[in-house]
């Protein structure tokens, strides 16, 4: 039995029509080159914030555990408009939710760890329907009570599902392609990487860029899963593969990205081991006389984090741009918010014109 796991991004759903538009690829799919779909669904686009902004205006200060609770129904309601609308199709589908779906966390709320996965009840789901819709980022702790694995983790979830059914691959559509030499809508002449290896994903995430999480990455790593990125409309055409690919020539400007720098080396290096500690992303910039440091990937307050410790972090207006030459050099940048476009296209396109320099004297010489 071919099974194929898909994941869909929220931005596939705007509006209430794009769900029969995906049920009818779906069903497409499953006529021509799978049995049986697993496919992960992801919120409506905005609606998690909706859901936190209404949270506090409720509470200003909501526990992690409520919000646990609250969030993931986002993603359910996704994952419920997908199943009627695939039923109105004709296919047979169900819904797992967290509650349902095996994977069993710890109670570290707002993002907790995996720390076991029966994938039974999905396998024997698999036998009764062709389609079976999860909602991403969802699991239980040992309590039964629902744990969220932090934003932007429904690529984790179709990671993780396709390990457990023992799958080479899992297809991740979204409103790009795959993976960009720098962010397209920012910078010009931007590249599609056709193909990327694990590791350099991993760090043009962790360094920022709007690619897949890297903990995503990291599991498809260790699992042996090749992850292929799809576009969500259209031909739904491949983009980048992730997996034994090479290193890539790129430029990663952070607009989320939190620099702060401290008043003494001892506060510096204190911060740094909570973050990390906490599994937060940092990256250390090095030969600065200001002890700095940068928080990455967005949607944590990294100064009332540290401020609850007794630390005081200044926020600078500023943010990282990652100059990534294809090979294993790095080189970072702290750059001014009103600055930081216009560096983010000269390091490109010098990074490029290099690489059309150099193609253009071997077709000289040959």
């Amino acid at each position: 039995m071919k099974i194929s796991v898909l994941k869909f991004g929220g931005s596939t759903f705007q509006r209430s029509t794009d769900f029969n538009t995906i049920a009818a690829f779906l069903k497409s799919r499953l006529e021509q080159d799978s049995q049986k779909l697993v496919v992960v669904v992801s919120a409506m686009a905005g609606l998690t914030d909706e859901f936190h902004k209404l949270a506090l205006e409720v509470n200003t200060n909501p526990s992690p555990e409520a919000l646990d609770s609250l969030l993931p129904l986002a993603d359910t309601i996704g994952a419920n408009l997908l199943r009627l609308a695939v039923e109105a199709t004709g296919i047979s589908a169900k819904v797992l939710s967290g509650y349902q779906l095996g994977i069993v966390t710890d109670s570290n709320f707002s993002h907790a760890s995996i720390q076991k996965i029966d994938g039974a009840v999905l396998k024997q789901a698999l036998t009764e329907v062709d389609i079976v819709v999860v909602p991403g980022g969802q699991a239980v702790d040992e309590h039964n009570r629902l744990t969220f694995l932090g934003r932007n983790s429904s690529d984790f979830t179709a990671v993780i599902l396709a390990a457990t059914l023992e799958l080479k691959s899992c297809e991740i559509f979204s409103d790009v392609n795959g993976i960009y030499s720098a962010d397209p809508n920012l910078i010009q002449n931007a590249r599609l990487l056709e193909a990327v290896s694990f590791d350099t994903a991993i760090d043009f995430s962790l360094s920022g860029a709007k690619v897949l999480h890297y903990k995503s990455v990291q599991v498809a790593k260790d699992k042996g899963v090749q992850i292929v990125c799809r576009h969500n409309r259209d031909d739904y055409r491949i983009g980048t593969v992730i997996g034994n690919g090479k290193t890539s020539k790129a430029t990663i400007l952070d607009p989320r990205s939190i620099v702060l720098e401290f008043a003494s080396k001892r506060d510096f290096e204190i911060a740094r081991l909570k973050l990390q500690l906490a599994s937060i992303p940092v990256i250390l910039i090095e030969d600065q006389k200001v002890p700095m440091l940068v928080v990455t990937c967005g949607f944590f307050d990294a100064v009332k984090f540290l401020a609850e410790s007794g630390i005081d972090a200044h926020r600078r207006n500023s943010l990282l741009i990652s100059e990534f030459n294809g090979d294993s050099l790095v080189i970072r940048h702290i750059v001014s918010t009103s600055e930081a476009i216009a560096l983010c296209q000269t390091i490109h396109d010098r990074l490029y014109k290099h690489s059309e320099s150099a193609k253009l004297s071997q077709s000289n010489v040959s």
